[in-house]
C-alpha cells in the first residue's frame, strides 16, 4: 500500500517529466519553425534568369522578386533573333511545400508551377521544373534554369 507521502513524490516526478516533455517539444517546434523560416529567407529578394530555347531563335530572361509575405513580382522579357519582342509584368504567390518550391501567376493557368531546387552558394538556385504523370505518379523533369540573385 502507498502513503501519501509517496503517492505525493510519484505524482511530483510524472508532474515534473511531463513538464520536461512539453518544454523539450516546444522547444523543438521553435527549432523546426526557425529553420524553416531562414530557408525561405534564402528566397527573398531579387533574382535574374535567363532561358535559351532549343532552337535557338528564342531566349527568355526575367527579374523576379519574392517578398517574405509569399508574393512575387515578375519581369519577363521575350527575345527573338536577339530583339526584344515582348515583356510582360506578373504577379502572384510563391511557397516550399516539402521539398518543392512553388510559384502560382495570378490569373494564370489553374495549378501552380513546381519546382525542385539546389542552392549553388549564396547568390544562385538552380530550378528544375516537376510535373507528375497522374496516370503513372512518375515524377517528370522538364526544364531547368538558374536564377542570380540580383545585386545592389
Amino acid at each position: 500500500m502507498i502513503n501519501k507521502a509517496q503517492l505525493e513524490r510519484i505524482l511530483t516526478m510524472r508532474l515534473r517529466t511531463l513538464f520536461t516533455l512539453i518544454l523539450f517539444s516546444c522547444l523543438c517546434v521553435n527549432s523546426n519553425a526557425e529553420d524553416g523560416n531562414a530557408h525561405l529567407e534564402k528566397f527573398v529578394g531579387s533574382w535574374s534568369g535567363e532561358y535559351a530555347h532549343k532552337n535557338k531563335s528564342r531566349r527568355d530572361s526575367w527579374v523576379q522578386t519574392r517578398t517574405s509575405d509569399g508574393a512575387f513580382e515578375l519581369v519577363y522579357e521575350v527575345y527573338q533573333y536577339g530583339v526584344l519582342s515582348s515583356t510582360e509584368i506578373n504577379t502572384g504567390t510563391w511557397w516550399l511545400e516539402g521539398p518543392y518550391f512553388y510559384e502560382k501567376q495570378n490569373g494564370k493557368h489553374d495549378k501552380a508551377d513546381k519546382y525542385s531546387f539546389e542552392f549553388i552558394g549564396n547568390d544562385k538556385i538552380q530550378f528544375t521544373e516537376i510535373t507528375t504523370d497522374e496516370k503513372t505518379s512518375e515524377l517528370i523533369e522538364g526544364y531547368s534554369f538558374i536564377d542570380t540573385r540580383v545585386k545592389k
